[in-house]
């Protein structure tokens, strides 16, 4: 009998001596790949709640399992193995910008921990990565067989919010027939279930990408959405309202909030109690975790403010069963930006809804508070891709949600520095000391014009001494003038344009050939 231990790769197939193995490779399914891309980030089981398909990523609950160029057929058959209609998928990974201590696996299916990158070696055919990865490190998504391809391409586009044609696909028949015959999952192979539910990070993304749409509406939009991006660089002197000044503590992952007014206390207890449920094992829906968050609230107030809230419940609790009150008539009664988005979040389902919303008594903050809310109950993964097409915002995006989940679970990973935060249109156009600059004023005559704002535009025309007629007709006015006129400026005024701005759709194709106007 052979005594040898088992070698867990063939030999020869082994990277070369001396050689980084530059390929890392996740093997998965179509299903879980296209829950990652709504995602935006590749995560470990709980962060798919239940719709979780058994592949790779459940051996090692927690971390991320890549292997360096071919893989074991082991781990594609377990990866299509829970039902008929999965196809493999092999996703390569791009980890130049990964730093910090993972575990790698050598060929005889030893594993130890290892500083990423500088204690990698070519012995290491594996690596163990602490989960998750932003969604946007993937390389290129390989299938076995071009009908396999399309036919992932078709299933994507019965889901609104899965950005497959967002990535390189390709089809590789060697990376399914050229496995080895390793076993999977390794049997020498122990590691800490690190597994954790991905709740804030979800939150925090759909955060990110409403306050983006918020933007327009005027400074607090702009200030709220620089916060919410970049919270540890944001002056927080500039943002007057204290429940969203609060933003950027909630984002760091700060204590719960103890030193502050009791607005933004209730305000972003709701937000914690909107985040939970989405995992919660009672499957309690967003509104009755709101009411019950209130409830238990009031009990710790003094009785004044006790019976202010009592008045706001009450009132939501009507309009989740049958409310008579109109919105107008609501929004009288209750003032305050706490209370009119949770009449909102009582009467829209999604942030899509928030979007298209307008009321004459909704002022800024009403709608920015509003946008964090609908956010958190949403999340990134909720939001349909009409919401995520935005120049850069899918890059900034995940990379701060995977960068959030790891410092919450204290891994010490580094996704190293985070992509430029997308800015809101407004911010672009903000004017210097001495006005707009001439890009500012190109871009916003072209886009004054392609949205027909004229009442935004007005034309100066500089004439020379002398002496003019003027034609009246049914064609309009005409002047008449020997020579030539000195100058035609055609210009954009300003406050009525950001007024346009502030609540007017900009077609996708027109913002990009602004914001391209803005690179050059």
């Amino acid at each position: 009998m052979d005594n040898k231990p088992q070698t867990l790769f063939p030999i020869n197939e082994a990277p070369p001596k001396n050689q980084k193995a530059l390929k890392w490779r996740l093997v998965t399914n179509q299903r879980n790949l296209f829950y990652m891309l709504a995602a935006g980030m590749v995560m470990s089981p709980k962060g798919f709640g239940e719709k979780y398909y058994q592949d790779t990523l459940s051996s090692f609950p927690g971390w991320i399992p890549l292997f360096a160029d071919n893989v074991p057929k082991a781990a594609i058959d377990l990866s299509v193995s829970e039902r008929h209609h999965l196809i493999p998928c092999i996703v390569t990974i791009d980890l130049k910008n990964l730093h910090g201590g993972l575990v790698a696996m050598d060929i005889d299916g030893h594993a130890r921990e290892i500083q990423f990158p500088d204690q990698l070696n070519s012995s290491k055919i594996a690596l163990f990565v602490p989960a998750p990865l932003p969604v946007t490190w993937l390389e290129s998504i390989a299938f076995p067989s071009k009908e396999e391809k399309l036919a992932c391409e078709d299933d994507a586009r019965d889901f609104g919010n899965v950005p497959l044609l967002d990535f390189k696909r390709e089809i590789d028949s060697r990376l399914f027939s050229k496995t080895n015959d390793a076993p999977w999952p390794p049997s020498r192979v122990t590691l800490p279930d690190r597994d954790n539910v991905l709740n804030k990070a979800f939150s925090a993304g759909g955060i990110m990408a409403m306050l983006l749409h918020m933007g327009n509406l005027g400074d607090v939009g702009v200030q709220s959405c620089r916060l919410g991006f970049d919270p540890s660089g944001t002056d927080l002197s500039t943002i007057a309202d204290p429940m969203l000044r609060e933003l950027g503590s909630w984002l760091q992952t700060e204590p719960t909030l103890t030193n502050v007014n009791i607005l933004p206390r209730l305000f972003w207890g709701v937000i914690d109690s909107v985040t939970a449920c989405r995992s919660s094992v009672d499957t309690i829906s967003p509104i009755d975790a709101v009411l019950g968050y209130l409830d238990t609230a009031a009990a710790g107030l003094d009785e004044k403010t006790k019976q202010i809230l009592l008045k706001l419940t009450n009132d939501l609790r009507k309009l989740a069963g049958l409310g008579d009150s109109t919105i107008t008539e609501l929004f009288e009664k209750h003032t305050k930006p706490f209370s009119r988005a949770l009449i909102l979040f009582f009467l829209r389902d999604k942030c899509a809804d928030l979007v298209e919303f307008r009321h004459p008594l909704m002022n800024e903050v009403d709608y920015v508070v509003a946008a964090i809310l609908f956010a958190a109950r949403d999340g990134w993964l909720g939001l349909p891709l009409v919401l995520r097409d935005a120049v850069g915002l899918q890059d900034a995006v995940a990379h701060r949600m995977g960068a959030l989940a790891h410092r919450m679970a204290g891994s010490g990973m580094d996704l190293g520095e985070p992509p430029v935060r997308p800015m809101p249109l407004r911010e672009l156009f903000t004017p210097g000391i001495r006005g707009w600059s001439s890009k500012q004023r190109d871009a916003a005559l072209l886009l004054s014009r392609e949205l027909k704002w004229i009442e935004c535009i007005h034309t100066r025309i500089n004439l020379g001494k002398g002496e003019y007629r003027m034609i009246i007709d049914g064609g309009g006015v005409q002047i008449i003038l020997p020579g030539d006129v000195k100058a035609v400026v055609t210009e954009v005024e300003p406050s009525k344009f950001f007024t346009q701005l502030s609540y007017s759709k900009i077609p996708v194709k027109l913002e990009k050939r602004i914001r391209d106007m803005f690179k050059a």
